[in-house]
C-alpha cells in the first residue's frame, strides 16, 4: 500500500540496491574470471552481470517516474549502482561479523512469493534460464538479503524514532497512496460456446442464455441459477467474483456492469466465448483511508525508511576505510 517516492537516484539505490532481490545473481562457490568482476570489496568480488542487472533496474525505475535519464546521467547512474553495491557488500561482510544467519523460513517464503508471479513451473525455469543463472544462486542472493535486512534491523531499525508529527506528516503529504480504488461485488453467469461449433448447437446456447433471462427477469435466484447452469468455474459460488477493481473486467463487462445499481443484473452480453450476465452486488467508491487506520503501516514504513538510511551513512564511513577495487572504467 505504501510506496516509496523517489526522493533523488541515491534514495532509488539504496531502497532497490540494500533491499531488493536484485534481477540477476552469484553463486558464492564460483570465482568469477577478472573481466566478469564489476569490484572487489575487502577480496569479495562483485559480479560485472550482477551490476548490469541492478543498472537496469535502477535505471527502469527512473524511467518508471517519468525522469528522463540524459547521457551526462549515465555515468553518474552507473556509478551510484556500483557504490551502492559495495556498501551492501560491506554490510553483508558486518553481518557475518555479527553471526548473523539467513532466516530460512523468510527465505522459503520469498522464493515462493517470486515463482508465483510465473504461470508455472516451466515458465519460472525458463526465466531463470534467461537470465543465466540457477535457483541455488538465486537463493544464495535471497539469503544474502536476509543477512543485510536482519542486520539493519538489530543495529539500527531498533534505535530509530518514528514521531507523531513524522507521520501525520507523511500521510497529509501522500494521500493519494492512501486512495482505496472503486470496488465493484459482481457475480457471473456464463454460457459457454465455441466458434467451431455447428450453428443449431449454438442456437441451442443461445436459447439456454435467453431463457435464464426470463428466469431472473420473473425473479428466480441469481445464485441458485449460476450453481445450476452456468459454464463458469465460479458456479460453486453462485457465480460470485468477489471484489473486482475498475479495469480488471473487459471493457465491454465493465461499461454494463458500472450502468448498475446494486441488485441489478446486465442484459445478455455476446462474446467470443459466450453469453454472459453479471449482477452487481455491492459498489464501494473510491475512498482516502482514515490515519488512524493506516498510522500503524505508516510508522513501521518509516522506521525501515529512516533504518536504511542509517545503514547507508554507516556504510558509507566503513567505506572509506575498506580495500575497495573498482574495475570498470
Amino acid at each position: 500500500m505504501i510506496k516509496s517516492r523517489v526522493l533523488g537516484l541515491g534514495f532509488i539505490v539504496i531502497a532497490i540496491g540494500i533491499m531488493a532481490v536484485v534481477s540477476s545473481a552469484r553463486s558464492e562457490d564460483s570465482k568469477p574470471k577478472p573481466a566478469d568482476k564489476a569490484a572487489i570489496v575487502n577480496g569479495a568480488p562483485i559480479d560485472r552481470a550482477e551490476f548490469d542487472g541492478e543498472l537496469l533496474t535502477v535505471q527502469k525505475a527512473v524511467l518508471g517516474y517519468g525522469k528522463p535519464i540524459t547521457a551526462t546521467q549515465v555515468a553518474s547512474i552507473q556509478k551510484e549502482v556500483l557504490e551502492s553495491m559495495v556498501r551492501r557488500e560491506i554490510l553483508y561482510q558486518e553481518s557475518r561479523k555479527a553471526g548473523i544467519k539467513p532466516d530460512e523460513n523468510a527465505v522459503d517464503k520469498e522464493l515462493k512469493a517470486l515463482k508465483q508471479q510465473f504461470a508455472n513451473e516451466t515458465e519460472y525455469k525458463n526465466e531463470l534460464s534467461r537470465r543465466n543463472i540457477s535457483e541455488g544462486i538465486l537463493r544464495s542472493r535471497i539469503e544474502r538479503n536476509s543477512a543485510v535486512q536482519q542486520y539493519i534491523e538489530r543495529q539500527f531499525a531498533a534505535k530509530v524514532t518514528v514521531t507523531d508529527s513524522d507521520m501525520v506528516s507523511y500521510y497529509q503529504s501522500h494521500l493519494d497512496l492512501f486512495k482505496q480504488s472503486l470496488l465493484l461485488r459482481v457475480s457471473h453467469i456464463l454460457i459457454l460456446t465455441d466458434p467451431k461449433w455447428e450453428e443449431a448447437r449454438k442456437q441451442e446456447a443461445r436459447r439456454k442464455a435467453d431463457q435464464i433471462m426470463k428466469d431472473l427477469k420473473n425473479g428466480k435466484d441469481f445464485a441458485a441459477i449460476a450453481r445450476e447452469q452456468s459454464d463458469s468455474p465460479t458456479r460453486a459460488n453462485g457465480g460470485d467474483l468477489g471484489y473486482i477493481k475498475a479495469g480488471q473486467l473487459e471493457k465491454q463487462f465493465e461499461s454494463a456492469v458500472l450502468a448498475l445499481k446494486p441488485g441489478e443484473t446486465t442484459d445478455l452480453i455476446s462474446s467470443e466465448y459466450g453469453f454472459h450476465i453479471f449482477k452487481l452486488t455491492e459498489k464501494k467508491p473510491e475512498t482516502v483511508l482514515a490515519y488512524e487506520n493506516v498510522k500503524d503501516k505508516i510508522k513501521q514504513f518509516l522506521r525501515e525508511e529512516k533504518a536504511k538510511q542509517e545503514a547507508d551513512l554507516f556504510a558509507k564511513n566503513l567505506r572509506e576505510k575498506a580495500r575497495v577495487e573498482i574495475l570498470l572504467n
